[in-house]
């Protein structure tokens, strides 16, 4: 099973075009897109506006920071981090997937590239400072 969106101004060819593939893979339609792998949907008049707020409450949820404030700068460059212990996580996993969703989140976010892209240089050997950094 696959899924897949047609996408066009005119919609008398999305129907064409939908028709087509019924009558050889019977296809399913699921009218308007809403909510796509992490992508909110919105129209207007104006356009479509995509978002990631469910994806993004949802990574806050998986790792206990609902109810964390925002702040302007998501990392802290001003500390030496030279001087602190440098313990590889016992367990990486929840680590690399914390930074798999951040990465992902990138695409509506880049205010938060630059902090999440320094750390999944880390992703091999992460550390606790590298943990609590994320």
């Amino acid at each position: 099973m696959a899924d897949v969106i047609l996408t066009r101004n005119n919609i008398n060819e999305i129907n064409n075009i939908t028709d087509l593939l019924d009558c050889t893979f019977k296809i399913k339609n699921l009218g308007n897109l809403t909510y796509f792998l992490g992508f909110e949907v919105a129209r207007s008049s104006k356009g479509i506006y995509l978002c990631q707020r469910k994806y993004t409450l949802d990574i806050l949820k998986e790792v206990g920071m609902l109810g964390s404030t925002p702040i302007s700068t998501p990392m802290n460059f001003s500390k030496h981090k030279t001087a602190e212990p440098r313990e590889i996580l016992a367990d990486p996993a929840p680590f690399r997937r914390f930074l798999g969703g951040l990465i992902y989140l990138t695409h509506t976010r880049p205010d938060i590239t630059f902090v999440v892209h320094h750390l999944s240089q880390f992703i091999a050997t992460p550390t606790y400072l590298h943990h609590r950094a994320s």
